[in-house]
């Protein structure tokens, strides 16, 4: 009993830090009040919207919402476009129980990178651009050329012309995962967080570097583990 100890001990371990390194979904704040937390899936060989799933907490004029797709309900769906200064915006559009169509916007900076998500990677993540409220058109702030209205990332009520929004605060992220999907191999989840992993792309190929991707994580648990049993049997 006293011998098998360490043993499980280094197993623990190794479980420990592979909880460590798994994707998790964070719920971000808006603004006005109120979460959002989620994920979608993303072909970057097509650059389209496989599937997404969203949830938002009450506040800032939003109730309790969901977004999920692919659906059949009138008006819903995800789709990709280019803000002026090039950030990357995906739009998810979403009949709500009350009868009306809510709007979810997520926008990546890609510094004037068209379609910089297809640099996607597993293991690392984008930045989440944050911007002025909505009702001051805000320009768009990556290029000092560009004039007139940048989507931001948050929610609007009521699309199209929604008389409400509320933006996703600034500093968040949204990381990758591979989930392997069958029609390709450049397919990866993209999930909301509130902490950046492995590099943090800027639409240049590269940026700041956060925490360890996954398989490091994996490969250092393993290492751990496998030290402690050797010491101990040596």
């Amino acid at each position: 009993m006293v011998r098998a100890f360490p043993r499980v001990a280094a197993w623990l371990a190794v479980c420990l830090l592979l909880a460590a390194g798994a994707a998790r979904a964070d719920s971000l704040s808006l603004v006005g009040g109120g979460t959002v937390n989620g994920s979608f899936v993303y072909d970057a060989t097509n650059n389209s919207i496989v599937s997404f799933d969203f949830t938002t907490t009450a506040g800032g004029g939003f109730g309790n919402e969901s977004y999920v797709g692919p659906s059949v309900a009138a008006g819903s769906g995800g789709t990709i476009v280019t803000n002026q200064d090039g950030d990357q915006v995906f739009s998810f559009v979403a009949a709500q129980s009350d009868g009306t169509v809510d709007e979810l916007d997520i926008v990546i900076s890609c510094n004037g990178v068209v379609n910089c998500a297809q640099q996607a990677t597993t293991g690392n993540s984008f930045a989440i651009t944050s911007g002025p409220n909505f009702f001051g058109l805000p320009s768009c702030p990556n290029n000092g050329t560009a004039t007139g209205y940048c989507i931001p990332s948050g929610l609007q009520n009521q699309v199209p012309g929604g008389l409400s929004g509320d933006l996703i605060g600034p500093g968040n992220y949204i990381t990758i995962t591979d989930p392997t999907c069958p029609s390709t191999d450049s397919c990866y989840t993209f999930t909301l967080a509130t902490a950046s992993t492995g590099t943090v792309f800027n639409g240049g190929g590269g940026g700041s570097t956060g925490m360890p991707e996954p398989s490091t994580l994996l490969l250092s648990a393993l290492g751990l583990g496998g030290l402690a049993l050797k010491r101990f049997y040596a």
